[in-house]
């Protein structure tokens, strides 16, 4: 076991501690009161006090590894939240509506904690939600496939080939492997991908299927197997390196996601952002929302998880402020309550949130529920944000994400270029081959910069054939070397026309944000470099070095050439 994970471990031990340290001493307080309550003497906001304790424990309780506590407590809840409900305030003062039996369960209370003081909590098998931090294997199965195989090596993906059944094959699967396989292999191949990952206790890795049959029922056979995608002979190789980006960022997104926790127990969300934070997440934790607000325009979250009880506030009347800013109208907000009435889960659903999680929740269901969450987040979002054909960020959105570069340029001072990209004669590509040949060629650009670049750099479809991309804390010479790989890659892919394969290159423009005094003049330098680029010969990269000069008619001279 990794020393950081027993690290870990020990600090959710502590909060155990901590959190059984706490309950004895509100237990230990409430016992006057409980003498007081069977000799007739009940004040309202004892009975509110007692409601918010037994509310507390029941949603906490079990993740410390006190369930019978946890059980008992979610009973007497709804018991004294009756009691609220059904007598008048003035009736508690001259007599206790609290059954006998209701007092002696809580006295019991105190004993449950000791009987479960030794109790240790259910460990997280850390290695099935830790991500692996391996380069993603395709394990391409059979031989039919070894020119697909070698399709997609130039692509930039780590492919490992192995011709015989996977059974022979012991030594292919890793934990981030994405496996690609005849269809009709489907049934072994799941049964050893299953087999393989309980055997190293990690998650099976995706299977995308190749195949012949497009009809209703193999497509239902094969997601009945367990395929995660499905692809026709002969394959669209962009729109495959397309899919299996999709299942890389689906293994290895939960990195980037961004939780913000509004809760006021204090040990459990202390509990929650160490196992999320394990887990890979950003995670920002709230007591008090009064800062709500400034806390979602610094943080920007992908989701917010929200209890729904948290005196003086409610949860429910949070999100409904939430949602009278346009801009958090799309939020994930997800309750997280130990709430039971599901009528009063309905009605808090319908007054602005998205989801509601019962408490208690188990480590390892908390940690896959949030990367969920999160991920399906990102995706919506991402239809949105991003160009339908290529996946990458839109017109207007790449130019927002330069905007707020800019500004993080002029506050930091760091380095950041700008890169335009324009695929080569590529009206002649409509024109020879049609516009679904130019359609695959513009995808499989975008799947060249989505290998070969960074993951914080920014990329984006500006329009056709145009590209723009933004490139973080990198300097010029970094970003030229960069750019030359991008285009040697991309002019060594083949792709099929009407006439026979043929191939494309791409055009770079760069400029340096930092030199300029706004992004608009960093845009217009690189477009220059650019048009420099068409000029010296294409096929390469230019940095920005000499004024704009009559580019607009030479250029539509180009694309006539």
């Amino acid at each position: 076991m990794a020393p950081e994970v027993t690290a870990m471990d020990n600090r959710l031990m502590m909060l155990k501690k901590r959190f059984a340290e706490r309950t004895t001493a509100q237990l230990a307080e409430l016992a006057p009161k409980l003498a007081d309550w069977q000799n007739g003497v009940c004040h309202p906001d004892d009975l509110q006090d007692l409601y918010h304790l037994l509310h507390r424990l029941a949603g906490s309780s079990g993740t410390f590894g006190f369930h019978q506590l946890g059980e008992e407590a979610s009973e007497l809840e709804q018991l004294i939240k009756e009691v609220i409900h059904t007598v008048e305030p003035a009736q508690l003062l001259t007599a206790c509506q609290i059954e006998p039996t209701v007092l002696a369960r809580l006295s019991q209370l105190s004993q449950l904690l000791l009987a479960a003081e030794a109790h240790t909590p259910t460990a997280i098998n850390w290695e099935l939600v830790e991500h692996t931090g391996e380069k993603t294997q395709l394990l391409v199965l059979d031989a039919s496939l070894a020119a697909l195989g070698e399709a997609l090596m130039t692509y930039g993906f780590n492919v490992r080939h192995c011709e015989s059944l996977p059974q022979h094959c012991t030594q292919c699967w890793h934990p981030a492997s994405i496996i690609i396989t005849p269809a009709a292999l489907l049934n072994q191949v799941v049964a050893w991908n299953q087999q393989q990952a309980q055997t190293q206790h990690k998650a099976p890795a995706p299977v995308l299927c190749i195949g012949q049959d497009d009809s209703f029922q193999a497509r239902y056979a094969l997601a009945a197997q367990g395929a995660d995608g499905l692809f026709m002979q002969p394959v669209e190789v962009p729109k495959l390196a397309k899919r299996i980006e999709q299942l890389k960022a689906e293994q290895q997104q939960h990195h980037a996601s961004k939780v913000l926790l509004l809760d006021d127990d204090q040990e459990l969300t202390e509990h929650y952002r160490l196992v999320l934070t394990q887990a890979g997440k950003n995670v920002k934790v709230m007591a008090e929302p009064e800062g709500l607000l400034a806390v979602l325009a610094e943080f920007r979250p992908d989701i917010v998880l929200l209890d729904v009880h948290m005196p003086p506030y409610s949860g429910v009347t949070l999100a409904r402020m939430i949602r009278l800013e346009p801009e958090w109208l799309s939020l994930p907000i997800i309750y997280l309550s130990s709430e039971q009435d599901r009528d009063l889960q309905i009605n808090a659903l319908a007054q602005g949130a998205d989801e509601f999680i019962t408490k208690p929740i188990s480590d390892e269901q908390l940690i896959r529920t949030v990367r969920t969450l999160c991920y399906r987040a990102r995706q919506l979002a991402k239809l949105v944000s991003c160009d339908g054909l290529t996946g990458l960020l839109n017109h207007s959105h790449i130019k927002q994400a330069l905007t707020h570069e800019y500004a993080r340029v002029q506050r930091l001072g760091h380095h950041t270029s700008i890169a335009i990209l324009d695929l080569d004669h590529f009206k002649q590509v409509n024109d020879r081959h049609g516009h679904g040949v130019g359609d695959v060629v513009i995808k499989a650009l975008a799947q060249v910069l989505q290998k070969r670049l960074r993951t914080t750099d920014h990329l984006g479809r500006y329009g056709g054939e145009e590209f723009v991309i933004i490139l973080p804390d990198c300097k010029l010479a970094q970003s030229e070397l960069l750019f030359k790989d991008v285009c040697h890659h991309f002019s060594q892919l083949s792709f099929i026309g009407s006439d026979g394969t043929f191939h494309a290159t791409v055009s770079v423009g760069l400029a340096e944000l930092n030199n300029f005094s706004g992004e608009e003049q960093a845009l217009n330098a690189a477009d220059d470099a650019l048009y420099q680029q068409k000029q010296a010969g294409r096929n390469g990269v230019t940095c920005y070095q000499h004024p704009r000069l009559g580019r607009d008619a030479n250029l539509a001279q180009d694309e006539t050439d």
